[in-house]
C-alpha cells in the first residue's frame, strides 16, 4: 500500500472526526443548556410573608420568620425574638438571585452525594400571606476551588465556590455559584438580634455605676474632662471604656429567665441627644455567671461570665484613676 494512499485515508478519518465534533457541539451542548433555567426560582420578594428554615437533622428545631405589621420576627416554639439586622433581606436576596450554572444529576441516585436528602439538606420555604408556597428549596453541600496564584504573588487569585441545591418537588440537582450552604447554616440563636448596647459615645455625659458594697460611683463629664467625685480620671482608660459601650452584643441567650431577686449591679448612661440607657445585672446559678438585661432589648436576657461582657460594663473605680508615676531608681 502506498504512502500516498495512507495519507489520503488519514485525511478521511480526520474529516469524519471534525464532522462528529461539530455535531456534538450543535446537538448535545444546546440540549444540555436547554435543561438549565435562567433563574431557579421566579420570586417576587414583596409577596413573601413568612420564611421557614428547617436545619439539618441534629442541628436544631425548625424556626420561622414572620412579617408582623410590617416588621419581621423570628420564632422557634414559644420563643419569639427580633431577627439579626438585615438577615431577612439577605435571605430574600439569596433566594431571588439563584442562577444555576450546571445540572449535576437528574434522579434520586445522587441526592446523598450532594447532601440534598431530607436529613442532610437545609430546607428553606417561602410563603405568601395566604400560606401558599412561593419557593421550597433543599440546600446541600458546597465545594470550592482555588483560582489564580495559590501563593498570593502578583496575578491575583482567590476561592470560588459551588453550592448544590434542588427544588423540593423535583429530582434534579443544580450547581449554584457561591456558598449558599453557609448562608443558611446555623441554629435559631444565630439568626437572632444580639444587640445589647448601641450608644453614640460622643453624646455620653454621665455614667452611674451601682455595685455591691460601697463600690458605687459616678463618672461625669465636665467640659472635656471626665471626673469621679471631682477627681480627674485617666483619659485613656475612659476612652477605652466608652468605646466598649458604643456597640456591645450579648453572648448566650438566657430564654425564659425571670429575676427572683433585685439586680446586684446597675449601670445607667445619660447624655445629650439620647434616651437614658440602663443595664441590670443579676446573679447567675454559680459564682462565675451573671444574667444581664439592657433597656435597648428589654425582653431579652443574656448569660455572661465575669471576664466577658460583665467586665466591659462594670469596672471598679480604680480602673479610671490615673496610676501614680513610677519613681526613678537611684543609681
Amino acid at each position: 500500500m502506498s504512502k500516498r494512499f495512507d495519507n489520503k485515508k488519514n485525511l478521511y478519518i480526520l474529516g469524519a472526526l471534525v464532522i462528529l465534533l461539530g455535531l456534538t457541539v450543535l446537538i448535545r451542548i444546546p440540549k444540555r443548556q436547554a435543561t438549565l433555567k435562567e433563574n431557579l426560582i421566579n420570586l417576587d420578594t414583596s409577596r413573601v410573608s413568612s420564611i421557614t428554615i428547617i436545619p439539618r437533622i441534629g442541628e436544631g428545631a425548625p424556626f420561622d420568620f414572620t412579617k408582623n405589621s410590617g416588621r419581621w420576627i423570628v420564632k422557634q416554639g414559644d420563643i419569639t425574638s427580633a431577627p439579626e439586622k438585615d438577615v431577612v433581606q439577605n435571605i430574600l436576596a439569596e433566594m431571588r438571585d439563584l442562577k444555576p450554572k450546571s445540572l449535576e444529576a437528574v434522579d434520586k441516585s445522587r441526592w446523598k452525594e450532594f447532601s440534598v436528602t431530607d436529613s442532610l439538606a437545609i430546607r428553606v420555604i417561602l410563603r405568601d400571606e395566604n400560606n401558599k408556597s412561593l419557593a421550597d428549596l433543599m440546600v446541600g453541600r458546597f465545594s470550592y476551588n482555588q483560582t489564580g496564584n495559590t501563593y498570593g504573588r502578583s496575578g491575583g487569585g482567590g476561592i470560588v465556590g459551588t453550592s448544590y441545591v434542588r427544588l423540593c418537588n423535583e429530582k434534579k440537582i443544580y450547581g449554584i455559584d457561591g456558598f449558599l450552604a453557609l448562608s443558611f447554616s446555623g441554629k435559631f440563636n444565630d439568626y437572632r438580634d444580639k444587640s445589647f448596647l448601641k450608644i453614640n459615645k460622643e453624646d455620653i455625659t454621665k455614667i452611674s455605676l451601682k455595685m455591691p458594697g460601697d463600690s458605687s460611683f459616678v463618672l461625669e463629664k465636665k467640659g472635656k474632662i471626665w471626673l469621679i467625685g471631682g477627681k480627674t480620671t485617666d483619659s485613656v482608660a475612659v476612652a477605652g471604656y466608652l468605646n466598649g459601650l458604643a456597640f456591645l452584643n450579648g453572648q448566650e441567650f438566657r430564654d425564659n429567665y425571670k429575676p427572683s431577686a433585685d439586680p446586684v449591679s446597675i449601670l445607667t448612661v445619660e447624655g445629650n441627644n439620647l434616651l437614658n440607657a440602663s443595664v441590670k445585672c443579676y446573679k447567675g446559678e454559680n459564682e462565675s455567671e451573671f444574667i444581664l438585661n439592657s433597656s435597648l432589648n428589654p425582653g431579652i436576657y443574656f448569660s455572661g461570665k465575669r471576664e466577658g461582657i460583665y467586665s466591659k460594663l462594670f469596672q471598679p473605680e480604680k480602673f479610671f484613676i490615673p496610676k501614680p508615676p513610677k519613681k526613678d531608681r537611684k543609681k
